[in-house]
């Protein structure tokens, strides 16, 4: 049900008045929070994974294995909020004789987030994703605009926040949770009324290129412009690199198809294209595809609005005049299942048409047959940014091709040598970001306890008395956090 304005201008009001109190709680509060909805999460019964079953229609291993991931993402971020790891906590102390002023500076919360749940992810990227995690380990309230996609899914994880934020005694807004698509009485999208609002500090989205670069441009069209971290998607370009193409083409095929297909391609990071060299390896690699993708089965995807947008979009590339269809699913797709398809095009044809390295969202795969070691290069060049891109080679293919590497550098935001990339560890080396339209902010990740960074901005105190500056900051280090003093990483008392 839409919500009117006044409804949505007191949650954003109510968020406004929690951040003042969460600028009190310590890191280690806010962790014990965290650890709190993890076991909340961790508890919900058989109703969690059989609402999301039926409104997202992902298979129960698919969803159970989200939900502990999702609990993880709770606890590890927690974890990594009490240790103070995304403080860069400085203190440089006076030296009266060099005449060196106390200086001292961390990080704190930017404010009341907007927080958009995704579509593919109901539990990991969702209402409780890394975006309200990392959010409200970094001391910000969040308000959730729950997805159209998993309406009731979203609501029992508010409910499962909500009730852990009560129990800890504090305010309830720390944690709002509003589901509509209009501004009730106006044509003004629910979305776009939340980011303008003043009271809102910074955006968390993930979704199509389309719905990010819209925020990105209210956000930055308001009188004081804020920061919108929007992951958009990617083709994740697999380069396949002629020595292991070689020796390896078979296997690399399977891989690739498992990769393509996982989730039914609705991942951010399944691999959409292939490049390669001309020649008989890359023969064999194409002639491994085909079989593996037409031993394929369609499968369902999230819901009817997806399935009929990636069957518009497929059909949109394969009518291309430069593309022929190498392999469909033996087995017909429903109207709501994907249908695994392989295409083939030219190195010239894909440089000449942008169209061709646009994303499908689905299992759709489309192999770039390069002429020379020149045109692959002119490829990699001409490619967007990406989340990923994988180097499929053996370790004398990379040296002979160091100039592709470091096209691929300025990129993507993970490379990969060899594996496939729809793996996203949780975990602080995570870079699950890269260079637009991938996300709208390359210095950043939405994965790993790194996460936090996007939600804080740094605030420097000048010869402050001690009793008077924050408890991260105190000499006396009263939580034990490591600090750099002086240019040195010290967790000692001062």
């Amino acid at each position: 049900m839409d919500q009117t304005k006044e409804i949505l201008d007191g949650y954003v009001q109510k968020a406004v008045e929690a951040f003042q109190f969460l600028k009190g709680t310590t890191v280690q509060e806010r962790a014990a929070l965290m650890h709190a909805v993890a076991d909340a999460i961790e508890a919900l019964d058989e109703q969690l994974l059989n609402l999301a079953h039926e409104e997202s229609a992902l298979p129960m291993p698919r969803l159970q294995g989200e939900k502990a991931r999702t609990v993880g993402q709770w606890r590890s971020y927690g974890d990594a909020v009490a240790k103070g790891t995304y403080l860069d906590a400085r203190i440089d102390r006076a030296d009266a004789e060099k005449g060196k002023n106390d200086i001292r500076k961390y990080s704190i919360g930017l404010g009341p987030v907007l927080v958009f749940g995704a579509s593919n992810f109901p539990f990991a990227f969702s209402t409780a994703g890394g975006d309200t995690a990392s959010a409200i380990g970094a001391g910000c309230p969040v308000l959730v605009k729950a997805h159209p996609g998993h309406p009731k899914t979203s609501q029992l994880m508010a409910d499962t926040i909500s009730e852990a934020v009560k129990n800890f005694g504090w305010p309830d807004g720390v944690f709002g949770h509003v589901a509509g698509e209009y501004v009730a009485g106006t044509k003004t999208l629910l979305g776009t009324y939340l980011t303008a609002h003043p009271g809102i500090q910074a955006v968390g989205f993930t979704g199509s290129q389309q719905g990010g670069k819209a925020l990105v441009a209210v956000a930055a069209g308001r009188e004081v412009p804020i920061p919108v971290f929007a992951e958009m998607g990617s083709v994740n370009p697999v380069f396949a690199l002629p020595q292991l193409l070689e020796t390896n083409a078979a296997e690399l095929a399977q891989q690739y198809v498992g990769s393509l297909t996982l989730g039914t391609g609705q991942f951010c990071t399944n691999p959409g294209i292939v490049v390669a060299l001309t020649g008989a390896a890359f023969d064999r690699f194409k002639e491994a595809v085909q079989e593996a993708i037409a031993a394929a089965k369609p499968t369902a995807m999230l819901h009817n609005g997806i399935a009929k947008n990636y069957a518009e979009k497929k059909d949109a590339a394969i009518a291309h005049q430069d593309v022929t269809v190498l392999a469909q699913s033996a087995t017909d797709a429903e109207d709501s299942q994907g249908q695994p398809t392989v295409a083939w095009t030219s190195g010239k044809a894909f440089l000449s048409d942008t169209q061709l390295s646009e994303e499908v969202f689905g299992p759709f795969a489309l192999l770039v047959e390069a002429e020379s070691t020149e045109q692959l290069l002119a490829i990699a060049k001409s490619l967007e940014g990406q989340l990923t891109a994988t180097v499929a080679a053996t370790e004398q293919d990379l040296e002979a091709n160091a100039a592709l590497v470091s096209i691929l550098q300025d990129k993507v935001g993970r490379l990969l040598f060899n594996g496939m990339p729809t793996g996203v560890e949780v975990v602080y080396a995570m870079q699950h970001g890269g260079p637009f339209p991938a996300t709208s902010d390359p210095r950043f990740t939405s994965v790993g306890p790194d996460a936090v960074k996007r939600f804080v901005r740094p605030i420097a105190f000048q010869n402050w008395p001690e009793n008077s500056l924050p408890a991260e900051l105190k000499s006396s280090n009263p939580l034990q956090l490591t600090r750099v003093v002086d240019g040195v990483p010290n967790a000692a008392a001062l």
